[in-house]
Parts: structure tokens; sequence; C-alpha cells
């Protein structure tokens, strides 16, 4: 017994070991987690916009195409536009999912940047989270978000608040500022416009 409590013990010690880091080296290690976490962030941001583009660019060349060089009320119309009209409306929720994936991804990542932030005593992805969360930019509401991001920190609370009554933090119309809720419409958009189309031209 003695020796399976020994053998627990170092196994113990050993783990604790290899998890205690220094503090300094601590530091370098979440400072490159950090930076990994913001590039990495930047590239779902860029996959957003490539693909949005790619969508959005080829459903308004075939709306306008079609809306061109088709007659109104023949059959063959109602049978191309609703052959190309529906393969546009599938692409389009397939993206519309893979949207949501990618901003699920998103999310995750900038919450464990702003944890690293509040560790290290930074400030600039906390205040973009603060301005992108906050549709509603009002004392009480300032207050409040500023209050639960902070998670006790009496300087990042106090820095927050201030930040949400500068001008900065202050844009007009911040309902419509948030570039998720942007794209989040976009799909509904281009199913509208292949529902135009189809009505118009049938």
């Amino acid at each position: 017994m003695r020796n399976v409590g020994e053998a627990r013990g170092e196994s113990v010690s050993a783990e604790q070991a290899v998890m205690s880091v220094p503090p300094r080296n601590r530091w370098q290690v979440l400072l490159i987690e950090y930076e990994l976490l913001d590039s990495y962030w930047a590239q779902l941001n860029q996959r957003v916009w490539t693909s949005g583009m790619i969508v959005v660019g080829l459903s308004m060349v075939g709306v306008t195409f079609l809306a061109t060089i088709l007659e109104v009320g023949t059959d063959e119309t109602k049978n191309i536009i609703g052959l190309v009209g529906g393969v546009g409306v599938l692409l389009t929720v397939g993206w519309w999912l893979l949207l949501r994936r990618l901003f699920t991804v998103q999310r995750v990542a900038e919450y464990r940047r702003n944890e690293i932030e509040r560790e290290l005593g930074m400030r600039s992805s906390l205040y973009l989270t603060f301005l992108r969360q906050s549709r509603l930019f009002g004392t009480r509401r300032g207050a409040s978000l500023a209050r639960q991001m902070a998670e006790g920190d009496e300087d990042l609370e106090a820095s927050l608040q201030e930040f949400s009554t500068s001008a900065e933090g202050r844009p007009w119309l911040p309902r419509f500022m948030a570039e998720r809720i942007v794209w989040s419409l976009v799909p509904l958009v281009l199913v509208a416009a292949w529902a135009s189309l189809y009505i118009i031209k049938a």
C-alpha cells in the first residue's frame, strides 16, 4: 500500500511540475496564444467576407441575367427560373449554415482572446467586444455590460464605463452596425430576390 501511495504521490508531483509554468514564461505563452487567436479570428472574418462576396455576386449576376433575357409568362421561363433559382436558394441556405458555424467559432476565439486580455491587462479586444455587444448605449446598459465583462476587475469596469460614454462608444445607428447582423440578413435578401424574379417573370 505504501508503494502505491508513493507512486501516486510521484505521479501527482510530476503532473504538477509539468503544469506549473513560471509567471514570466506564462506571459509569453499567453501572448503567443493571443497572437494565434487574433490571427485565427482574422482568417475567419476573411472567410466570411470572401464567401459572402462570391455568393452575393453570383446571385446578383444570375438574377440580372435571367431577368434580362427571359420572356414573361412562358413555360420555359418558369422552368429555367425554377431550376436556377432553386439551386441558388439551396446554395444560399448552405452558405447561411456555414456562416452560423463560422460565427460560432469566431465567438469562441473572441471569448478566449478576451480572457487573455483580462489576465494581461490588455484592452483593445475587450473594447471591440463591448462595442459590438452594446446595442443600446444608455448609461444603465453601458454600466451593466461593463460590470459583466469586467468580472470583478474594478479598473477594467471603470475603463469600459468611460468608453461607453465617449463619442467613440456611441456611434450613429448602433443597432445596425453589427457585422454579424448584416451578414445574417443577406441570405434572406438573396432568397427574396429569387422569389421576386419568379413572381415577375412567371
